[in-house]
């Protein structure tokens, strides 16, 4: 098919070139806006510094070192089922401790001692709250477990109002994009494989023949009536 009778061809579908991205663009919106149920993330930064019950002057190079070896461990133990249940408990929420787990991402900032408890759901208080949950039930569990107090909140995490997903906007738009590029895509199959001949330059073009002649189109006349007759 020569790039220009396809051009043709999707010239005279011009109106369902339009009205199925459209349709798409307005199908999106709506499971987007009314289907889809909005989640909202919220973050707690904590530091791992020095052990509060070791004086600041004691402090050594060997110490931070340390500490950022123990954000590793810590970052793994944030997100264990011994922290989830001690989040559950202290809180009671109504979640198992997979559907907690599940919520919780914990972030290095690089080769730092900073970690970020980042946690997700649909309510953005309860969000802010199982964040700063984990962030505490981590703190009691390490002191428990290493016999040390070096976790230190930096920013305790606050309620977003401003949903994460869905991207509504997003959604729409390439929603657009994705139900043009498949119309055209099956306007183009459909015309590749539609091997019917429909005027005399086509034959020409498929067939390798000349045109010897023409026939005109008849208007005959029935009853008062005309028929065009091709």
């Amino acid at each position: 098919m020569k790039l220009k009778e396809f051009g043709r061809i999707l010239g005279e579908l011009k109106l369902v070139l339009v009205l199925v991205p459209v349709v798409a663009m307005l199908t999106s919106a709506v499971i987007s806006l009314f289907i889809l149920t909005p989640v909202y993330n919220s973050t707690t930064t904590i530091i791992v510094l020095r052990d509060q019950m070791t004086p600041f002057s004691e402090i050594t190079i060997n110490t931070l070192t340390l500490n950022q070896r123990l954000v590793r461990t810590y970052s793994e133990l944030a997100k264990s089922r011994a922290v989830a249940e001690e989040v559950i408990k202290n809180n009671n929420l109504d979640y198992t401790p997979e559907e907690l787990s599940s919520k919780i991402q914990v972030d290095l900032a690089g080769d730092t001692e900073i970690l970020k408890i980042k946690a997700s759901d649909s309510n953005p208080e309860m969000a802010a709250l199982i964040a700063n949950g984990v962030a505490q039930a981590l703190s009691g569990k390490v002191q428990k477990i290493i016999n040390v107090k070096n976790i230190q909140v930096l920013d305790p995490a606050n309620p977003s109002y401003t949903p994460v997903s869905p991207k509504t906007f997003l959604n729409i738009v390439l929603a657009g994009i994705l139900g043009l590029i498949i119309t055209v895509a099956i306007i183009f199959v459909r015309e590749y494989l539609d091997d019917t001949i429909r005027n005399s330059d086509e034959v020409e073009s498929y067939l390798k023949l000349p045109i010897l002649g023409l026939i005109p189109a008849v208007t005959l006349t029935d009853g008062g009536r005309s028929v065009k007759v091709e």
